[in-house]
């Protein structure tokens, strides 16, 4: 691999003598922008969101790569205004330092954004904070976010460096161009600062501390680089000049570029100096030797586990992580000869994995097996067992001829049965014999704890119930796999239902079969007019389902009374916006379950649909309208929505919609 100089930074510190010249070395896919040509964001997208924190109406501004696809993870790089401006200023300002910013985040590919983060005059204060991972949770959300810098000039570089102290699991690169790091000694603004800290240094003296990033160097092992000037009088560099020097002394990756005749500004030249540096090595990626080696020819894998393997109403029962392999290897690849199988089934251990291995797995003569075990074992299988029938899983499956790659279990939400700190030790045991058989190890558990503490709304969402994902779960976890085998990143997100997404529906309108429908009020009495306008002659027989002046927790218990005793052919779920809950983890639990009750245990033996509360009611909003269709996407169930200043009627709406999922 030809390997490409970063730029030359020269590092100047002045106080503590130290001249440091900085060579990096990057891997052929990141260059420097003298380097590459050059190449731009897109247009920017004013995003208002309403803060977690107060009920009250924020904003940022976001630019994606031109050109950029739905199919590919990025890197996000956060641009903090100085005191007096808003979000504005980064993405529009011609100074050095906003040039800069934008100019490494296009040259990268990286998403940038640039939030309020609540007053022109913030300082990150506890509000700006509570914002900021508001705003990083909701672009996990939206895309597949790898690595996440923060960065400012003045009060944002500042506040950049404030937040990467507070929060560290969060950041993996920092940038403070003419930034203090000490906000318990510095002197200005103080009625802005106390206004935004709940307080003077003396009314709320922890507040200002835990904002002083100079006390806290160990927290920042991520590239960091700082710009200051001698002659700053406005945000004097003295705390960021001893930052530096205390984290240079603890073998931080550290970049400092000071100039002893600067002012309260850095050049264009320094800034980019200063994002390269952190850019270059926050985003690098080892050179590693691939662990499979993918043969000419048609490619099969096979999937050994247990439910979370398996096909099962938390992923909407039509597909789970394996059938997203198969397309992720599919995208990232561009060959069609690729089949992947699953072989997952309800309650099994090592233990079921071996009496079945011949018959389920290597029957198949695949190149590649996968094999995920542990929550189950963790509760019935002791661990010398569980570490030995891995080992000789392995062994069976490449004495056949087969790569293995082993799999940690997803990360979940703790149960007496399933104690995470137990859960813990079988995930190390993996990654142990992993390492004594020399088998590669997707290590699913930790890749979802990395999300959970970076974007815990995002991974909250993952889940079908305490230990299952839902398909949106499964989606992450075939990405984990891609990577694995390929090296290579890949967004399945946009992947959607199936395609029909009324297949049962379909089947009996196309036999001329009756068909038996339980649908929530009003689309009871819409919905056999929306089937015979697709077949006149279609016999339809609906069973209604009155969610009025109920709640949320009562809707769940009566879908899983109603549907599976009843067996229907096809059931329509409407939760009304009425059906609130006191909290948005009781709504999320809730509302997954009723989806979850609707369908059938394994393989869908009937069609499952929602209709969202604006088709019904397109004049009012709810609080809970994005997460409605975030979960359903979630579940991978199809959803009748209705699009902004459509005025069509319920009616039309559910026609349309019943119409386009069995097509």
């Amino acid at each position: 691999m030809r390997r490409i100089p970063c730029l030359r930074v020269y590092q100047t510190s002045v106080g503590f003598g130290i001249i440091v010249l900085t060579m990096g070395l990057l891997g052929h896919h990141r260059m420097s922008v003298a380097a590459e040509g050059v190449k731009e964001l897109g247009p920017p997208v004013d995003v208002s969101f309403i803060a977690r924190l107060d009920g009250t109406e924020q904003r940022y501004v976001i630019q994606k790569p031109r050109d950029s696809r739905e199919d590919q993870p990025y890197s996000l790089l956060i641009a903090l205004h100085g005191h007096g401006s808003d979000r504005w200023q980064f993405v529009n300002d011609g100074r050095g330092e906003c040039r800069a910013a934008r100019d490494a985040a296009a040259q990268h590919q990286m998403i940038y954004v640039s939030p309020d983060y609540r007053a022109r005059t913030s300082w990150m204060g506890p509000a700006a904070e509570a914002d900021m991972l508001q705003i990083i949770d909701d672009l996990h959300q939206q895309f597949r976010i790898e690595k996440v810098i923060v960065s400012g000039g003045s009060m944002g570089g500042t506040s950049a460096m404030i937040f990467a102290a507070l929060h560290p699991e969060v950041v993996d690169g920092a940038v403070s161009l003419n930034g203090t790091s000490n906000m318990a000694e510095y002197e200005g603004f103080p009625k802005e600062i106390a206004e935004s800290y709940g307080g003077t240094k003396a009314d709320v003296p922890a507040v200002y501390r835990a904002r002083s990033a100079e006390l806290f160097p160990e927290r920042l092992t991520m590239p960091v680089s700082f710009t200051t000037g001698g002659r700053d009088t406005l945000v004097p560099p003295d705390s960021t000049l001893r930052l530096a020097a205390a984290m240079k002394d603890r073998g931080a990756p550290v970049n400092l570029l000071h100039r002893p005749e600067g002012g309260h500004d850095s050049s264009y030249e320094d800034s980019l100096q200063a994002f390269e540096y952190v850019i270059n090595k926050a985003l690098a990626v080892p050179e590693l030797t691939p662990r499979i080696t993918l043969k000419e020819g048609p490619v099969k894998v096979v999937c050994l586990g247990d439910s979370v393997t398996g096909v099962y109403y938390h992923t909407g029962g039509r597909r789970a992580y394996p059938e997203m392999l198969e397309v992720g290897l599919r995208k990232i690849l561009s060959r069609e000869d690729i089949t992947v199988i699953n072989a997952g089934i309800s309650g099994n251990t090592t233990q079921d994995g071996l009496n079945r291995l011949d018959t389920d797995v290597l029957a198949h003569h695949p190149q590649i097996v996968t094999i995920s075990f542990g929550l189950n074992d963790v509760t019935r299988i002791p661990l010398e067992t569980f570490r030995a029938n891995l080992e000789l899983l392995t062994k069976r499956c490449r004495d056949a001829g087969s790569e293995v790659i082993l799999c940690t279990p997803n990360s979940v939400i703790t149960t007496a049965s399933r104690p995470i700190e137990k859960l813990l030790t079988y995930c190390d045991t993996i990654r142990a014999v992993g390492r004594e058989m020399n088998a590669p190890v997707c290590d699913q558990h930790l890749s979802g704890t990395k999300l959970l503490r970076r974007a815990p709304w995002t991974w909250r969402l993952t889940l079908s119930d305490e230990i299952h994902p839902n398909m949106a779960g499964h989606k992450r976890m075939a990405e984990e796999l891609c990577r694995t085998i390929t090296g290579k990143g890949v967004s399945l997100d946009q992947v959607g239902p199936l395609h029909p997404s009324l297949p049962r529906l379909a089947s009996l309108l196309k036999e001329d079969r009756p068909i038996k429908v339980l649908a929530m009020a009003p689309y009871n009495e819409l919905i056999g007019n929306a089937i015979k306008n697709l077949k006149p002659t279609a016999q339809v027989e609906v069973s209604g389902w009155e969610p009025k002046g109920k709640s949320i927790a009562a809707l769940e218990a009566e879908s899983k009374a109603l549907v599976r005793n009843l067996k229907p052919d096809l059931v329509l779920l409407a939760v009304p916006r009425s059906a609130s809950a006191k909290v948005d983890e009781e709504f999320v639990r809730n509302f997954s379950w009723i989806m979850n009750w609707a369908l059938s245990f394994a393989h869908q033996e009937w069609d499952c649909i929602v209709i969202h509360p604006s088709v019904a009611d397109p004049d009012s909003k709810g609080s809970t309208d994005e997460t409605y269709r975030q979960l359903v996407h979630a579940q991978d169930l199809g959803l009748i929505d209705r699009k902004p200043d459509d005025r069509a009627t319920a009616a039309e709406l559910l026609s349309n919609g019943i119409k386009q999922a069995v097509e």
